[in-house]
């Protein structure tokens, strides 16, 4: 004989005491929204954590270490210098061009090494995003934030190369952290972006290489960006922030100079727009990041 629990009884028979709990999810759309931003600044220890975990596994058993941040933007300014300064005789805007490839390589190299980690992130963390939940954007936000640690002997050296040349900090140097956080919003937009695509295509993880030389040379790494006449420099600094960043850097640190503030305070909003439009393309994908990684 069965058993009913009346209304306002309480029910304590085993069917009760076994029966799972009954749990709903509601997945939304996907997007930008206060509670995912929201969502995003509680689990900010865990990005912290992510920066940290990013910067150990690039390092471990490495015997240069974090060597590597010097190497690689002064290797590439000396062979710079000596094909394009000297034998090609390309104009570095009164700047001895071996500090000139210098400050374009310092940032260059944090802009494309975190915008390639991010973009692979969230594939080389499959198994992850399998068994615990945590904001999927804290992988590619973290792996930016980790080239910051590159980053900061990069530009020691870069300071250490001016001095030699005779240019000692200014007023101007207050200005610095401008084109600093124009390379880390560009990083951060297309590591965004291309971290969700390259869940769903995998070819992305081959396009990005492409994407990234095509963008050495759209960018004024090599070359003075004063080539390219107004009002399409103007145009052109803006809708690639990067090049308003690396002309910003050159400019403060290599000739001692305030940067152009008009076109620095744009290429900022334009580029606070594309991580907005990163994180937004991340955020519809998300959903099916468990299943398709």
């Amino acid at each position: 004989m069965s058993t009913v629990a009346e209304p306002g009884h309480r029910n304590d028979g085993p069917t009760a005491a076994t029966a799972p709990p009954l749990v709903e999810l509601r997945g939304g759309p996907g997007g930008i929204n206060v509670a995912a931003l929201g969502e995003l600044w509680a689990f900010r220890e865990v990005l912290w954590a992510f920066v940290v975990r990013f910067v150990k596994v690039k390092y471990k058993q490495a015997f240069v270490g974090i060597g590597w941040a010097i190497i690689q933007p002064v290797a590439a300014a000396l062979v710079l210098a000596f094909v394009l300064g000297r034998l090609a005789d390309v104009p570095s805007e009164g700047v001895p061009y071996l500090l000139f490839a210098l400050a374009g390589m310092v940032g260059w190299t944090y802009f494309s090494t975190a915008a390639g980690t991010a973009m692979e992130s969230l594939v080389d963390d499959r198994e992850l995003l399998r068994k615990v939940y945590f904001p999927r954007e804290t992988l590619p936000l973290g792996a930016v934030g980790a080239g910051l640690v590159d980053l900061g002997p990069g530009l020691l050296t870069l300071f250490v190369f001016a001095a030699a040349y005779g240019e000692l900090p200014t007023l101007a140097w207050l200005a610095l952290p401008l084109p600093l956080v124009l390379l880390v919003l560009s990083a951060a937009a297309l590591g965004l972006a291309f971290a969700g695509l390259n869940v769903y295509y995998r070819d992305v993880r081959y396009a990005m290489p492409y994407v990234l030389q095509l963008g050495l040379f759209l960018s004024p790494v090599l070359y003075p960006a004063r080539l390219i006449d107004e009002p399409w420099r103007t145009v052109y600094e803006i809708v690639n922030p990067v090049a308003a960043a690396l002309d910003g850097l050159r400019t403060i640190v290599a000739r001692g100079d305030w940067p152009d503030w008009g076109v620095t305070f744009a290429a900022l909003g334009w580029a606070i727009m594309l991580v907005l439009a990163g994180y937004a393309i991340l955020k519809r994908l998300e959903r099916g990041f468990a299943d398709r990684a």
